[in-house]
């Protein structure tokens, strides 16, 4: 279940990235400015995307931020679609 939505996700920070790339930062300056409660609730439930706003907005250098994130990705999807694999394999056992 979690591997569609982290696709459309990462799909949109993708679109946000291409089309917009102003809104990335604005983006991540408006989690920053939610109540302390409600920003450590977003970071959790929404780690890679949060993780990889604040890795954009960081100065290091445009290759190694689009390399660091799109590992992050990587890791996202798979992650997600290789478990429920994994469980779809035992149950057929």
């Amino acid at each position: 279940m979690y591997g569609p939505i982290a696709s459309v996700l990462w799909l949109l920070f993708a679109a946000l990235w291409i089309f917009q790339s102003s809104a990335l930062l604005g983006l991540y300056h408006w989690i920053q400015s939610l109540n302390t409660v409600f920003e450590v609730i977003v970071w959790i439930i929404l780690l890679p995307w949060v993780f990889s706003l604040w890795i954009w907005q960081t100065s290091l250098a445009l290759w190694l931020k689009i390399l660091i994130i799109f590992v992050i990705a990587i890791l996202t999807i798979g992650g997600s679609t290789g478990a429920s694999r994994s469980r779809s394999k035992r149950r057929r056992i």
